[in-house]
């Protein structure tokens, strides 16, 4: 063994001293050639042959110098890098000598790289690195299904949670969160709005999460009633207490209460949620005791859980669904059918942080590479080209000894040298690329709020942060290099390599064109290019047709002149004072100059809301149990909301200011509430509902129906219209009260007049998510908007570099087939002719290619269900159009050099022959 490692030593030894001293071996080889062949002729001169004759006969019998040369350096250590040397040096000459070529070929390439390089970047990110927390891959994302909803991965509820906390044995850990929503913070500067989170003590620690500053949540500060701590995130901490290191100990306001100070997150820490991302962490105090009763208060508790070693996911998966169904069985009477036909799902934290994003991602991946295939196949065309024009180079090479081995390394070294100086400018285009991925940033009000990050925030997510060109990109960007130079290189350094001299010098002096080995192949690639344009056209015209369709869907408002603001007051504030405030900022509002009509409603079109938010119970007769009654989204309104959001009311009345506290109950009802459950009559019905002040009983009280509205879509412009129910502010009033003004003038010059009237009304109160109705709009269908420029992009630059290949494979054709146009033309072929001729060559590869690509969009645009709306996925009109743009563009193409040919002067022919 240790003679085999001082071999190899001595020959990288050998192979260095080759290299780094070669004039003077060169020196020697030659002084001890000449010497040896000055010998052999004083021998044979001394024998009595002539001199001259001597000498021939010498140099004959050593085999040549120049042979003998080449056959020691052949021999040496470190050859093959002295030859590669050689072969990257004669390429970047010939590159040099053809900068068109070569700037085409770098562009075309470095474009397709970087795309496709930015994009498995951000699959890289979040799907394939792990997540930045200590054995991540035990880590276990815990919700529940329902089979009478279409929901999924719905928390777990309070009292299930704790008793998974003692009861699960296939988890080391078991932690919760709870949303709070947003919160108003002072004392620290001015108010403003926070996301505060519910968690659990042991929620950091099983994330293996230390706080920067301070220290975590104790045990026995996280049951109900427990000392008012908080925990700070990190940009929290930087923004609006600009960093304080002791911070820890300093007391603060949350919603009217203060809370101490414990500790800050790390910048790093990245919370387990795909939307949310806390400015300020709570106890989460969940009560200890495991029963069901309608006087506890019950919470929807997210869950994660780290899984025990050893246990696999399906023994873990058949605890959780074993325990699921015994605490269904302990429900009392009450709650018996809330826990009918529940499952319990167990999903890896990672798949729930990216949720759908993945297969977005992947449809993106695979459009990229599409578009990296095109590219190859063109670069693959202009090789062949190039090829072609060097036959009597590399003929002549060949006939002078080059081994057709050495021929092939060259024309590969060719095209690693335009791969590497390609993937170069492609590294620096997903450079770009990920910095304004990144821009996204976190969401919240302290994360990017630019229009780029809003624009690029999805499909990546919160976890746009995490996107960054890192050593797993840079080896997949290597790995592009060497897998596109085996694309377009490999068949272009065969064929190129096959020329003999005989064959080339007679194509050099007849212009022989290409063989139809070489033809089949470039055609081939030229049919492939065009089908791949065609099925990335039909997949764009597929996403722009739905969002079309989401953004003219009924909405059931009009979205134009208005402004929207949101003022959120303690969860506890009296029903009296939330009135008083409201009746104090109206009128304020509406005497702003320019204001048509001001009203306030507890969630407006497009918010977030959880829907049901209230149980309905129709008719008279006792409460059914919980789970067998009916629900739908209250919302509380003033009486001219209607007027200013633009929804008609279809059917009886609006509110007005008699509907108050002292008034009889009630309601109105959109479209599909009033089909659901009275049959479209729903005028004068009478109902019950729970959506009462914090400070009113719990009973369900008896409203009347008084009129129907037009369906409003929340949520989602998408989302299927829930049965909703409007309620008098008057009556019921909310602490959460949004803003609406419907102005004459631009809304957002509005912005800050709205700003003053809430302040005028209460000084204490933050104003946030000020922002236009059609802003609102632009955010809802964000996603999808991306999802389709970007597909549009890469659908665009796929046939932009189609209609260069086509133009590149034909114009190389023609002028292959310049004498022979020539001589058609001098045998009485019309200048149509010649153009019908090459017209039709041209228009039978197109019409292939089409045709392929229209049978592959077919069967890929499956991928693309889950994302169409109003749309089927063999959408005529979308693959029609996708066909005739990429044939008319690859006509209009061919047209130039079939014009070209058509204008061949038969004199110059003659002439340059």
């Amino acid at each position: 063994m240790w003679s085999r490692v001082r071999s190899g030593l001595g020959k990288v030894r050998s192979g260095l001293r080759n290299l780094l001293h070669k004039q003077q071996i060169e020196s020697d080889l030659d002084a001890e050639i000449r010497s040896y062949v000055d010998a052999v002729t004083d021998e044979k001169i001394a024998s009595g042959l002539p001199h001259d004759e001597a000498r021939r006969l010498a140099l004959a019998e050593s085999g040549g110098v120049e042979q003998v040369k080449q056959e020691v350096r052949n021999s040496r250590a470190g050859i093959l890098m002295e030859s590669l040397g050689q072969d990257l040096r004669y390429g970047l000459r010939q590159l040099q000598r053809n900068p068109a070529f070569t700037w085409t070929a770098v562009i075309t390439l470095g474009l397709a790289i970087g795309a496709t390089t930015a994009i498995f970047s951000a699959v890289y990110a979040l799907l394939l690195r792990p997540l930045p927390y200590p054995g991540a891959n035990r880590l276990m994302h815990l919700s529940r299904t329902w089979p009478k909803t279409s929901a999924d991965r719905i928390p777990m509820i309070s009292a299930d949670f704790v008793a998974a906390q003692s009861s699960l044995k296939s988890f080391q850990s078991v932690a919760g969160i709870v949303d709070m929503g947003d919160r108003n913070l002072t004392g620290a500067g001015d108010p403003v709005r926070v996301k505060v989170m519910r968690m659990t003590a042991n929620f950091l620690p099983m994330l293996g999460v230390v706080p920067q500053t301070g220290r975590n949540f104790l045990n026995s500060e996280d049951r109900p009633g427990g000392p008012a701590v908080i925990l700070l995130s990190h940009r929290l901490w930087r923004s609006k207490f600009q960093g304080d290191p002791s911070v820890a100990g300093r007391a603060v306001t949350l919603d009217g209460r203060i809370k101490t100070v414990v500790g800050v997150l790390p910048a790093h820490f990245l919370f387990p949620d795909p939307a949310i991302e806390p400015d300020v962490y709570v106890p989460a105090g969940c009560d200890p005791d495991t029963t069901l009763s309608r006087d506890k208060s019950i919470w929807m508790v997210g869950t994660t859980a780290r899984l025990s070693d050893g246990v696999t996911a399906q023994q873990a998966q058949a605890e959780l669904q074993a325990f699921a169904e015994a605490r269904a069985k302990g429900y009392t009477a009450s709650f018996s059918s809330f826990g009918d036909g529940r499952r319990m799902v167990m999903e890896p934290l990672q798949r729930y942080l990216t949720g759908d994003d993945h297969r977005n991602l992947l449809i993106l991946l695979a459009c990229v590479g599409a578009v990296l295939l095109i590219a190859c196949a063109n670069v693959a065309n202009l090789q062949l080209a190039r090829a072609m024009t060097r036959r009597h180079e590399t003929a002549v090479r060949g006939a002078l000894g080059a081994a057709r081995s050495r021929l092939v390394r060259q024309f590969l070294v060719e095209s690693l040298t335009l791969a590497t100086l390609a993937t170069t400018l492609g590294l620096g285009i997903a450079l770009a690329a990920t910095w304004l991925i990144q821009q996204g940033g976190m969401p919240g009000e302290f994360g990017g709020s630019s229009q780029i990050a809003q624009l690029i925030r999805t499909p990546f997510g919160k976890l746009s942060a995490a996107v960054q060109v890192d050593g797993g990109v840079l080896l997949f960007a290597a790995g592009l290099t060497l897998l596109t130079t085996f694309l377009f290189g490999l068949a272009p350094a065969i064929n190129g390599s096959q020329a003999d001299l005989r064959t080339a010098l007679q194509g050099a002096a007849l212009r022989i064109s290409s063989g139809r080995e070489q033809r089949l192949l470039r055609h081939g690639l030229l049919i492939a290019e065009i089908g791949l344009g065609v099925v990335l056209l039909a997949g764009a015209g597929l996403l722009i047709r739905s969002f079309a369709n989401v953004l003219h869907n009924d909405s059931g408002f009009d979205a134009s002149q208005s402004l929207t603001g949101v003022v959120q007051l303690q969860w506890d504030t009296p029903s009296a004072k939330i009135k008083d405030f409201v009746d104090q900022l109206l009128p304020r509002l509406r005497a702003i100059p320019g204001v048509r009509t001001a009203a306030v409603a507890s969630a407006l079109p497009l918010d977030k809301m959880l829907c049901p938010n209230t149980a309905l119970v129709l008719g008279e007769g006792p409460l059914p149990p919980l789970g067998e009654r009916q629900g739908g989204c209250a919302i509380s309104i003033t009486p001219d909301y209607f007027h200013a959001a633009g929804t008609p009311v279809l059917k009886g009345r609006q509110f007005n200011d008699r509907d108050n506290a002292a008034s009889v109950p009630v309601a109105i009802v959109n479209q599909v509430f009033a089909r659901l459950y009275f049959k479209g009559d729903a005028v004068g019905q009478r109902l019950r509902t729970n959506i009462l002040a914090k400070d009113h009983a719990r009973d369900f009280t008896y409203r009347t129906v008084v009129g129907i509205v037009q369906d409003v879509r929340y949520n989602s412009l998408e989302d299927n219209v829930q049965p909703a129910i409007y309620l008098p502010t008057d009556q019921v009033p909310l602490p959460r009260i949004n803003l609406l003004l419907r102005s004459d003038v631009e809304p957002a010059s509005l912005a800050n007049a709205m700003r003053k009237a809430v302040t005028a009304t209460d000084a204490e109160q933050a104003l946030f998510e000020v922002e236009t109705m059609d802003e609102r709009v632009a955010d809802t269908v964000a996603p999808r908007r991306l999802m389709m420029l970007l597909t549009a992009c890469f659908a665009l630059l796929a046939v932009v570099l189609s209609g260069v290949g086509v133009y590149g494979v034909f114009a190389y054709s023609v002028s292959q087939r310049r004498q022979e146009m020539g001589i058609r033309m001098a045998l009485g072929a019309s200048r149509a002719r010649v153009l019908r001729l090459v017209s039709l060559q041209a228009s039978r590869l197109i019409l292939a290619g089409s045709a392929l690509g229209l049978g592959a969009a077919l069967l890929v645009s499956k991928l693309l269900s889950s994302m169409l709306v109003g749309v089927t996925r063999h959408d005529p009109i979308s693959f029609s159009a996708a066909w005739f743009l990429m044939t008319a563009i690859a006509l209009l193409a061919s047209m130039i050099p079939a014009a070209q040919a058509a204008r061949t002067d038969l004199i110059s022919v003659l002439h340059s022959e």
